[in-house]
């Protein structure tokens, strides 16, 4: 009795850390999944990098292209996107004049507007007429919503939304 009594204090801090532990872990491992978990929005789909040819054939200036301005979230934000929708792909480029970042980089996302699923499309990159990218992707995902965000780190999380904008399917004549 007198040897229970010496180990009951020590017997409740060590069951509280114990908790805190096992807590802490599975709070690392749900975490871990998440991050690594690819969307299901448009999984299966692939987005395609357009080439310089695609890039001066599509979007020099010269047809009549679809286009719709973004949306800006933050004050110094300007953009938009130029699209077209041929043989069941959605070609579209991104520009934007932004400000250069103190660091880190400015990320394109699609977005189901229906949800909160992202996919990773491409980084902008600066040139002449400010940041610009483009990319095609199955028209089978549209709609979908065009996401600008300035990130710090490579991952598949979404940080601070500066831009966005949706593309929505043809309408049927």
């Amino acid at each position: 009795m007198n040897r229970v009594k010496q180990v009951l204090p020590f017997l409740f801090p060590i069951a509280a850390i114990l908790l805190v532990v096992i807590l802490a872990f599975r709070w690392y491992n749900l975490r871990s999944e998440q991050m690594g978990q690819i969307s299901e929005f448009a999984e299966g789909v692939e987005i395609e990098n357009l080439s310089e040819q695609e890039l001066n054939d599509d979007f020099s200036g010269a047809e009549d292209l679809e286009s719709i301005d973004l949306s800006s979230e933050t004050e110094d934000a300007l953009g938009g996107v130029r699209y077209e929708i041929e043989e069941g792909r959605v070609r579209f480029s991104v520009n934007a004049a932004l400000p250069e970042p103190e660091n880190g980089f400015y990320q394109v996302w699609l977005k189901d507007p229906a949800g909160e699923a992202v996919r990773k499309a491409f980084r902008l990159e600066m040139e002449k007429g400010g940041y610009s990218g483009s990319a095609a992707i199955s028209a089978e995902t549209l709609p979908f919503e065009i996401v600008v965000s300035r990130e710090t780190n490579d991952d598949l999380q979404m940080e601070e939304v500066v831009l966005r904008g949706l593309i929505e399917e043809e309408a049927e004549n």
